[in-house]
């Protein structure tokens, strides 16, 4: 069988072959598909002789089921590339312009208090996020600067400038210290990325699977349409003969009715299976194109016949195989890490949240200096931004803290009810996952029996078909000496040609069977020599 090695996805979710490669690799960060999908793009289907190896190729190529599922691993890439977000910093800023006027008063003593007016300015700078993703340890930095301006109730200007930088870091010791919500999802859409790519290969291994039985079919049906073109040949030659007979009177003409209506049953079989042998094209060419309509008029001619050979079987080996390498088995496997990351996960919230916080800061300040002169206020010395800066610059007002806060709902009912679910889940993980195994088993060893008894239906139906040959040949031979009736002979061809049907459906579904415990067995791109890689962006 031609290696088919070397098939990679391109960028527009086709498979290629530029030697024909494919390796698969665990964990996908990227897959290259695009929009823009066009049939101009499409491998061509030849016409004429085609063999089974370029079948699968140009399906792997054009397949639309093929390419549909090539886009699950990129979405699951772009959901964990959206899940690393939660770690991105997030920047803040903010700026408040506020004016206040206070409103005078009088008192008993009769001296009025002035108005004062107040403008103020702030404006906050501000970091955060998480600082080791593997801990949980969250982060926050900030800046902020204020000036403030105004007359006071004596009348009196003043200005002042405030600067200040704190930092801080928060970790968890308990709750969300060693898995929180974002790892989780972390671990889940990675875990996603993989399922995606299995399901990309159960898609090529049914693909590949489908276009096997295809190729089959048409074998088997161009076979049938010469079994009904010989027996229709030879209904005609018959008739021809016997019609003769009947015209110089050795034959009575009351027997032609029934030779002739058998010449038209013959016919009308015919065509039964010329359109049935239009149908095994039309079935092949839906899973080699994605533009049936330019594909309709091209002829396809299968290359060779339907020779089976007799494959030795062990249930074992194959039990082994299934339960290593069949896409269905390794999804469940996934779907039972899911369930731990989850069990481990609501574990996590059933613990109070107590976290180590310390903080640090440093502040700086500046104000106007006010004197007086001849008994009137006036400004010796202005305020300025920078003066206020040269505190913080100079780390000369600092101030820290550290310590613990905790807590915890009680009684904290609703992580207690999530922990029993994820309990439960991953308990009907494992059964699922072991009735699974069960009937992969049990289906590997029905299609292994399955395959054993089409093999002998087909020695069984062979050796029923040369006795039916011979059969012909005696009534015939006894017909021609005037000892039975035409009808007997009729009946003879009749059976020969329902045996060689037989015979012909034998060998087509001991290949089906083949294929299909290729299949479950998840051995049909091993059988291909079919290695699937996904390239990363």
């Amino acid at each position: 069988m031609q290696n088919l090695n070397f098939l990679q996805i391109d960028e527009r979710g086709r498979m290629t072959h530029p030697r024909l490669l494919m390796s698969l690799k665990k964990l996908i960060l990227g897959f290259s598909a695009a929009l823009g999908l066009t049939a101009a793009n499409a491998a061509e289907i030849p016409s004429g002789p085609i063999t089974l190896e370029q079948c699968i190729q140009i399906a792997l190529e054009n397949n639309l089921d093929v390419r549909i599922s090539n886009y699950q691993p990129r979405l699951a890439a772009l959901s964990l590339q959206g899940a690393y977000g939660a770690y991105d910093p997030r920047f803040n800023w903010g700026v408040t312009d506020s004016f206040r006027e206070s409103k005078g008063r009088e008192n008993p003593l009769e001296f009025t208090i002035p108005t004062s007016e107040t403008d103020s300015f702030r404006s906050n700078y501000g970091l955060n996020g998480i600082l080791l993703p593997s801990t949980g340890m969250r982060y926050s930095l900030g800046f902020n600067a204020s000036e403030t301006t105004g007359t006071s109730a004596s009348d009196f200007p003043f200005g002042s400038y405030g600067t200040g930088f704190f930092a801080s870091l928060t970790q968890p010791l308990l709750r969300g210290a060693w898995i929180d919500g974002t790892r989780m999802s972390i671990k889940l859409n990675k875990q996603q990325i993989e399922n995606s790519s299995l399901t990309v290969i159960r898609q090529i291994t049914q693909t590949v699977s489908s276009v096997e039985l295809a190729y089959y079919a048409i074998i088997a049906s161009r076979e049938n349409v010469k079994v009904a073109e010989e027996t229709l040949a030879l209904t005609e030659k018959n008739f021809s003969n016997q019609k003769r007979r009947a015209e110089v009177g050795t034959l009575a003409k009351s027997q032609l009715p029934q030779l002739e209506a058998e010449l038209f049953s013959q016919k009308a079989q015919l065509l039964s299976v010329q359109n049935g042998f239009a149908d095994s094209v039309n079935t092949l060419k839906r899973l080699l194109t994605d533009d049936f309509a330019s594909a309709q008029d091209k002829e396809l001619t299968t290359v060779g016949e339907l020779n089976p050979v007799q494959t030795v079987f062990s249930l074992a080996d194959s039990w082994d195989k299934a339960l290593r390498q069949r896409p269905e088995i390794l999804q469940s496997k996934i779907s039972l890490e899911n369930a731990d990351i989850r069990l481990k996960y609501n574990k996590n919230q059933l613990y109070p949240q107590l976290d180590l916080r310390a903080t640090y800061g440093l502040s700086g300040s500046d104000s106007a200096v006010l004197q007086f002169k001849d008994k009137r206020p006036y400004i010796a010395r202005t305020a300025s931004f920078d003066n206020a800066f040269r505190d913080v610059r100079g780390f000369d007002y600092p101030n820290y803290s550290i310590g613990l806060s905790f807590s915890i709902p009680i009684p904290n009912r609703s992580a207690r009810a999530s922990y029993k679910t994820a309990q439960a889940q991953k308990e009907q993980s494992v059964l699922q996952h072991k009735d699974l195994e069960q009937s992969i088993m049990v289906e590997i060893d029905r299609l292994i029996r399955d395959a054993e008894y089409r093999f002998e239906q087909i020695s069984v139906t062979r050796q029923a078909r040369l006795s039916s040959e011979l059969a012909l040949q005696h009534e015939t031979k006894r017909y021609d000496e005037g000892a039975i009736e035409n009808y007997q002979v009729l009946q003879a061809q009749r059976d020969l040609t329902n045996r060689r049907y037989s015979e012909i459906n034998a060998k087509v579904q001991y290949l089906t069977a083949l294929s299909r415990l290729g299949q479950a067995e998840g051995s049909t791109l091993d059988n291909n020599n079919i290695n699937v890689e996904f390239e990363e962006e």
